[in-house]
């Protein structure tokens, strides 16, 4: 399927949805940086300043996993 193709079926798909969490699933992945509120970190010791900015850093960057891909991983690692 091509490229145009793909974006026209998932406008349809947006715009036919009554499914809130779809919508901000996907405005999530368009705006990252939306629902990552800006908060002062300066009261917090050192090290969790670290690594709240690692992690930030990551999402930003897109290092992470979904919850669905982490509900898979979790159903995978019990069947084991």
């Amino acid at each position: 399927m091509e490229v145009g193709d793909k974006k026209k079926e998932i406008i349809n798909a947006l715009q036919s949805t009554s499914d809130e969490l779809l919508i901000e699933e996907v405005y999530e992945l368009v705006h990252p940086q939306a629902g990552v509120e800006d908060v002062t970190l300066g009261n917090l010791p050192l090290e969790l300043q670290t690594k709240i900015l690692r992690a930030l850093n990551d999402y930003k960057d897109g290092r992470y996993i979904t919850h669905e891909e982490m509900k898979s991983k979790m159903q995978q690692w019990l069947l084991k």
